[in-house]
């Protein structure tokens, strides 16, 4: 006659460690995947409000004819830089086509960097410039 086993054998613990060994190891990836993402959403916020930054920047004039000491909307023109926040650097570069008839200048900002496993990314923003005298833009007819 057999007796009843009482307890766990040392097969059953070993099964039960290599299933809690497993899902910790499933958790750590998705820590990883996860953190990567929330990086790479910080970036990719960042980047755009620099492409905002630099639109707006190339909209501020006073004048449409260069005049010394402002901006002046013939003074719009394609150019680049390079900005670092946190421990990303970003580079800024911005094209301008000037268009007539109507007169108005389209503005191709794009924003690159290198994300923490070397993939380049970017994003790209368009806007269009008019040509309007500032000093008369908001008058009333």
């Amino acid at each position: 006659m057999r007796k009843k086993q009482k307890g766990t054998s040392l097969i059953e613990v070993l099964v039960t460690l290599v299933i809690i060994a497993m899902g910790v190891a499933a958790l750590v990836r998705f820590q990883n995947y996860l953190s990567y993402h929330s990086d790479l959403t910080q970036q990719k916020g960042d980047a755009l409000s620099l492409a905002v930054n630099q639109i707006e920047s190339l909209r501020n004039f006073q004048y449409l004819n260069t005049t010394a000491g402002f901006a002046a909307y013939q003074d719009i023109a394609s150019g680049n830089s390079t900005a670092t926040i946190g421990s990303t650097t970003f580079a800024v570069t911005w094209a301008v086509t000037t268009n007539t008839s109507p007169a108005y200048k389209t503005i191709n900002v794009s924003v690159s960097w290198t994300d923490r496993y070397a993939n380049t990314n970017s994003i790209n923003l368009v806007s269009n410039i008019a040509e309007v005298n500032p000093s008369t833009a908001a008058s009333v007819m």
